[in-house]
């Protein structure tokens, strides 16, 4: 999926004093982006563009749909693909950018978790999602469920290998393994060396699969419980 090129800078609307709403969005997300929501706040992105808090929360109500627009801001710079026709095809790739979203914003991702929805571009991927999943065969009560589980596992993988979850087991937490009693853990024992030889790219494509291949099962059985 490619990125879009820069953003287009049309007359943009001013608010008090002349400030450019979009101006402070852009300064926002540079700073969320480089120093994270811990070291974030709209006292800080008032000093940074000189202007009072109360100021930046006027354009935006709270600092709450500020960290939205981030959110969608970041989401913005991927490019949703069209629905294609082959609904796997399409929740792969619409995953694939979610994926490398978090690489590139590893500060600012959480923000996803947040929010039922971040904006436009949320929309647009959502969109996606949706329609792959009733193109499936899913009913829409299970459409709506399974959509937001999938955001959920696709958020929670790239957030867990940006956070170091999903790298090979260091030396250190092998020696950890390697102690624990093979009798009471087995299994944990036996996947040592699949765990230090850990390749996330793989793992990523296996676990999309289960997704993918469970969804199309759920439809499967659904077809045959209901006979034409």
């Amino acid at each position: 999926m490619s990125t879009r090129s820069a953003r287009k800078a049309p007359s943009r609307p001013r608010g008090p004093r002349g400030l450019d709403k979009d101006a402070i969005l852009d300064t926002a997300f540079d700073m969320l982006s480089r120093d994270g929501e811990a070291g974030f706040s709209v006292r800080k992105l008032g000093s940074r563009i000189g202007v009072d808090p109360m100021t930046v929360l006027h354009h935006f109500g709270s600092k709450d749909e500020l960290l939205r627009r981030i959110a969608d801001l970041a989401l913005s710079t991927v490019e949703p693909p069209a629905p294609s026709g082959d609904w796997r095809a399409d929740l792969r790739k619409v995953a694939a950018a979610y994926r490398d979203l978090a690489h590139r914003h590893p500060r600012l991702f959480h923000l996803h978790f947040r929010f039922h929805a971040t904006g436009p571009a949320d929309h647009a991927s959502s969109e996606v999602v949706y329609r792959a999943l009733r193109m499936a065969g899913l009913p829409d009560a299970e459409a709506a469920g399974l959509g937001l589980a999938f955001y959920a596992f696709i958020l929670g993988y790239a957030l867990a290998e940006t956070e170091g979850l999903l790298h090979p087991i260091s030396d250190q937490d092998e020696a950890e393994l390697q102690a624990l009693d093979p009798l009471a853990y087995p299994a944990t024992v036996a996947l040592i060396p699949a765990f230090k030889a850990l390749d996330r790219d793989t793992a990523f494509d296996a676990s999309l699969g289960a997704f993918i291949d469970g969804v199309a099962c759920r439809c499967d059985r659904e077809r045959m419980a209901c006979p034409e």
